[in-house]
């Protein structure tokens, strides 16, 4: 028989006949088995204390987690705006540097092609000694008469011969 048969048969006959109908070595057991019933009960006692510990550990760190993770959100949010703003005005400063270094360039440019044009000029002008013929009337076509009535020019309606198919 093992202790725990021999604790349990001592309290039952304790229960029944009383502790006075007991012999020495039965109380001796029977203050055994109470001093182990109040260990497990004093043991079950600890780790009910310690799960509820754990518990409410369990749910403070929850809640310090969901603080820190708004906490983060929040960081996240005034990062991501302070970088924006950052490359905004790098962006900016980079447009208006581009646009100044291409408003020179054109600037530059016009004033080559315009000394490049002149020196062009100046050397046919050299080849062509003679002025060049300008053209001292105003265009007219080939059928247009002196006086430029080109309504009177015009082909009347009489004039104009219709063809006609007959079947």
């Amino acid at each position: 028989m093992s202790d725990q048969d021999e604790y349990e048969r001592v309290l039952r006959r304790a229960k029944l006949l009383g502790e006075d109908s007991l012999n020495d070595l039965d109380r001796w057991r029977l203050r055994g088995a109470r001093d182990e019933e109040e260990r497990v009960k004093q043991r079950a006692e600890e780790r009910k204390q310690r799960l509820d510990a754990v518990e409410v550990l369990r749910a403070e760190l929850r809640q310090e987690v969901a603080a820190l993770r708004g906490e983060m959100d929040r960081l996240h949010e005034v990062v991501l705006e302070a970088v924006g703003q950052a490359l905004g005005e790098v962006s900016d400063k980079t447009c208006a540097w581009a646009e100044k270094l291409i408003r020179e360039l054109q600037g530059e440019m016009t004033t080559s092609i315009a000394r490049v044009h002149g020196e062009m000029m100046g050397r046919i002008d050299n080849l062509i000694p003679e002025p060049r013929p300008r053209a001292q009337k105003d265009f007219k076509f080939a059928a247009e008469r002196d006086d430029g009535d080109l309504l009177n020019d015009l082909p009347k309606p009489d004039d104009i011969v219709r063809k006609t198919k007959m079947n």
